[in-house]
């Protein structure tokens, strides 16, 4: 396992050891969207508690209805901020601020997706 993996398994844990308080999340709240190769897109909109996400096609047009989950945030330090899906065991997402308007969203043994924030 590589060191990054350790850290978001390191980051996860101390995330499911902390109270169920949410940290400023300010930073990542809004509307995101991960571009993919063919021209289509999932765009994710981070709320104070909540995450909701749907895919779009090439002109940027939902596919389908949004899925809405609650989320609880936290602030791991630097530029990284943990989300605890309530309710479910040990999962969990990180985001890691790369600029003011760029994210890359980790899921533990699923990658890491980089995403441009949508308008503001």
């Amino acid at each position: 396992m590589g060191w990054r993996w350790a850290a978001i398994l390191a980051a996860l844990g101390a995330l499911a050891a902390a109270p169920a308080q949410a940290a400023d999340p300010a930073t990542i709240m809004g509307k995101w969207i991960e571009r993919l190769p063919d021209g289509r897109g999932m765009v994710t909109e981070l709320a104070p508690d909540s995450i909701t996400y749907y895919a779009v096609d090439q002109a940027g047009k939902p596919l389908g209805g949004p899925t809405k989950t609650t989320a609880t945030y936290k602030d791991l330090g630097g530029d990284l901020v943990g989300v605890q899906f309530p309710g479910a065991a040990a999962s969990g997402v990180m985001f890691a601020r790369t600029g003011p308007d760029s994210l890359t969203m980790d899921f533990p043994g699923m990658g890491a997706h980089n995403l441009v924030r949508l308008g503001r």
